[in-house]
């Protein structure tokens, strides 16, 4: 819609915004002919879909190109290459003698790919249990409609994040830190299929199935302090209470009957004896 053409153009403004206050900042420690090598790489990411129907032709890497007609297709910041040690080049920065930017940028882009492979945990379990209490058991043609647009939304999530881990596993390449490449594996399509294990680890059939290497990652430095995290510890004492006091009334029930029924014969018997003493009577 134009509302939501208008909304992204403002964005884009303020992004174009931020990233010519950064190339000016740059200056101060690139110097100003830091832009001088024109081999500067271009926004080429890896696309990484689940999707066992599409052709293998598009499995392969694939460049942002412009889908807008007009000043729009023109005008795209979010695809500017900005002046990091990875794009500029380890021996361009030797010349600059700024290779301890290198390093900073080695701890940004692995905190960026915790964050990335954080967020797959999340919309991959999402996705799952979309699956099993969504697609599964809707039964009209409305109802299934509904609950796929709901799967796709969060599978576009699942690209743009897989996309993005990509490019950075790229930075981190060009980095020459190989060091750090050894944790973060490279994406495969069979690594963002919908795993039932992921949504009940104890459904049958599950003996055999074992989950990719990025849900035994080691986030924690990163998802520990998150919203995210709190939330679910939250809602792990939340679902931990509701649990003991289901056990508790369970218990309090069983003890409850067996009261009443002992309360019963109890009534029983008395009614008995005074039947048999009126009867002596």
């Amino acid at each position: 819609t134009e509302t939501q053409k208008l909304s992204i153009a403002r964005r884009r403004v303020a992004l174009q915004h931020t990233i010519d206050e950064f190339n000016l900042a740059a200056e101060r420690y690139l110097g100003q002919g830091f832009d001088e090598d024109e081999d500067v790489p271009d926004m080429n990411l890896a696309f990484v879909d689940d999707d066992t129907d599409a052709p293998e032709d598009d499995w392969q890497e694939v460049g942002i190109e412009p889908s807008e007609d007009g000043p729009a297709a023109v005008f795209r910041p979010e695809i500017t290459v900005i002046p990091l040690p990875s794009n500029i080049g380890l021996a361009r920065c030797d010349e600059l003698s700024v290779t301890d930017l290198v390093a900073q940028e080695i701890t940004l882009r692995e905190g960026q790919a915790n964050n990335l492979l954080h967020l797959l945990w999340v919309h991959l379990a999402d996705k799952a249990v979309l699956f099993r209490t969504t697609v599964c058991p809707a039964k009209s043609q409305a109802r299934s409609t509904r609950a796929w647009a709901q799967v796709h939304s969060v599978q576009q999530v699942i690209r743009l994040n897989s996309h993005i881990y990509m490019k950075c596993r790229q930075q981190l390449v060009k980095l020459e830190a190989f060091g750090v490449l050894e944790k973060y594996q490279l994406l495969d399509k069979k690594d963002l299929k919908t795993s039932a294990a992921v949504a009940d680890p104890n459904a049958r059939g599950q003996r055999n199935s074992t989950l990719p290497w990025f849900w035994s990652f080691e986030v924690q430095a990163d998802s520990t302090s998150s919203d995210l995290m709190t939330k679910c510890k939250v809602h792990w004492l939340r679902m931990k209470s509701l649990r003991d006091r289901w056990a508790e009334e369970l218990l309090l029930v069983e003890h409850e009957m067996r009261w009443t029924m002992d309360f019963f014969i109890f009534k029983s018997r008395a009614w008995l004896a005074r039947a048999e003493g009126d009867a002596g009577n």
